[in-house]
């Protein structure tokens, strides 16, 4: 909307362009510049022509796009051509297993239990097909065969994914389904779009509850062209609007499917009468670490603290103390005179969980947990002189294995505005090898980074990014204390390192 200005996205319904248009012609009547723009991105409607398709989720889709051009002070008419331009680039099909709810109305017949129907609406309209209830992977199939089949019909949108063609997808729930099971179905979209149907290539991704029909059971998949870049860029505009998702998700690279991220049991390996392969070191080294990473963090935790007070819950400095301090006490109460690396991770790894708990505590654990795991299955033979010296490979091995293990559990990447924006590039320069000095120099690096870096995930995503240009950008906290971390070894062991810029 501009001063005297204005600009009406209408979905195509009867109702809806009569009593719309009727509010469009009195402003006009009052002197004000009113343009219309109707949604018709239901393609499962067809056989009448005149009337032609329903307007669905991509409405919303071409609310965030002509909205994010307002904001730009765009005029007018271009706010008119791009909002129809999106409007012809969307198509939409649902599915649900019965009727919504309407208030005050009386008991209405539902769908029997082992059916469903495909092309609802949103003002609970039936379906334009029934079917028998399937497996999601038939129903997913069937949903795509829908969007992606080009109709004779008139009065269809002409537009389906070419192949090759970019396109975004948005999984909407009408109301009735949880997070959980939208996540479910989009995965299943994603692996026949991306496998089935090759040729379309998914760059953006939305899941949530965008466009409902009250509480109606079901969902639909809408796709979006986005070979266009204006459209693309529009749609990637940060928008402050509550329901919005913080940031759209970019799947243009490889995405993991469910099944990828089930972790599976792995049974015990058979014991061997192979030579020990670690090496014993006095606990006076394991201690002068454990007193660097003390110094290190105390000196860094009311720093971290004063981020994190912005960007969190305040606490993150703190919980990296008492992790620490966790781990001093359980190094105090083991009596051995040496230790195994594998003992002197399994000993932070327990620190971690009872010192820290929340996600980094638990981000830590598993982390520290499996390059234990790693170190105590490594096959490394050679002379005792060899192993002394080169000991350090094998240690920084078992750390990417543990950073793959840790993959598992969380989908958090580098530019994600985490912790791990500082892990991944440390313990990817160790497998380099650049050794422990270059690495610390990385992890400071991808610490620095994430100072201007809209968060994806984590407690920062709920946060404005006004908050943080307020305060010229603020590195993320959870990236700061393990950098904190890796200085305190690397100054323990008397290692030069060069400061990041």
């Amino acid at each position: 909307m501009l001063t005297n200005r204005f600009l009406m996205v209408v979905k195509n319904y009867t109702g809806d362009k009569l009593n719309f248009g009727l509010a469009a012609e009195k402003a006009k009547a009052d002197g004000k510049s009113v343009n219309v723009v109707f949604v018709n991105d239901d393609v499962s409607v067809e056989g009448n022509a005149l009337v032609g398709q329903r307007g669905l989720a991509g409405v919303v889709l071409v609310l965030k796009i002509a909205g994010a051009l307002a904001a730009k002070g765009a005029s007018l008419e271009d706010l008119t051509r791009v909002a129809n331009k999106t409007a012809a680039s969307l198509v939409t099909v649902s599915a649900s297993l019965d009727r919504c709810s309407v208030p005050n109305r009386g008991r209405q017949d539902g769908l029997p239990f082992d059916e469903l129907e495909f092309g609802m609406g949103i003002h609970n309209e039936p379906g334009t097909q029934r079917a028998k209830l399937d497996t999601l992977d038939k129903t997913v199939e069937h949903l795509l065969t829908m969007l992606l089949c080009t109709s004779s019909n008139e009065g269809s949108n002409s537009w389906r994914p070419a192949p090759g063609q970019s396109v975004g997808v948005v999984i909407n729930s009408l109301g009735g389904l949880s997070v959980l099971e939208l996540n479910v179905v989009a995965d299943e979209v994603l692996r026949q779009l991306q496998k089935q149907h090759d040729g379309v290539h998914v760059i953006r991704l939305l899941v949530g509850t965008f466009l409902t029909s009250l509480d109606g059971p079901g969902f639909s998949v809408t796709l979006l062209r986005l070979d266009d870049s204006e459209i693309l860029s529009l749609l990637d505009e940060p928008t402050q609007a509550p329901a919005w998702p913080h940031k759209v998700s970019d799947v243009s690279g490889e995405r993991l499917s469910l099944a990828a991220q089930i972790v599976d049991a792995t049974p015990p390996e058979p014991e061997t009468d192979s030579e020990v392969v670690e090496i014993a070191y006095e606990t006076e080294v394991f201690a002068r670490l454990l007193d660097g990473i003390d110094v290190t963090t105390r000196d860094d935790e009311p720093l971290i603290t004063k981020y994190d007070t912005i960007a969190g819950d305040g606490d993150c400095g703190e919980t990296l103390l008492s992790g620490v301090s966790a781990l001093r006490q359980g190094f105090a109460e083991y009596k051995g005179k040496t230790i195994l690396p594998s003992q002197a991770f399994r000993l932070a790894a327990t620190a971690a969980e009872r010192g820290m708990g929340g996600t980094s505590g638990a981000l830590y654990a598993i982390f520290l947990n499996a390059v234990s795991t790693a170190l105590k299955k490594q096959s490394y033979k050679s002379t005792e002189a060899e192993k002394s010296e080169n000991y350090a490979l094998v240690i920084y091995s078992a750390l990417g294995d543990g950073l793959g293990e840790l993959y598992k559990y969380t989908l958090a990447r580098k530019g994600h505005r985490t912790l791990m924006d500082a892990l991944i590039p440390f313990v990817e320069t160790l497998l380099g090898t650049g050794g422990l000095a270059a690495g610390f120099s990385a992890a400071q690096t991808g610490a620095e980074s994430t100072r201007q870096m809209p968060a994806a995930m984590g407690r920062a995503s709920y946060v404005g990014s006004d908050v943080f240009a307020q305060h010229g950008g603020i590195p993320d906290p959870g990236a700061l204390g393990v950098v904190s971390v890796i200085r305190g070894v690397v100054e323990a062991l008397g290692l030069e390192v060069r400061e990041s810029e």
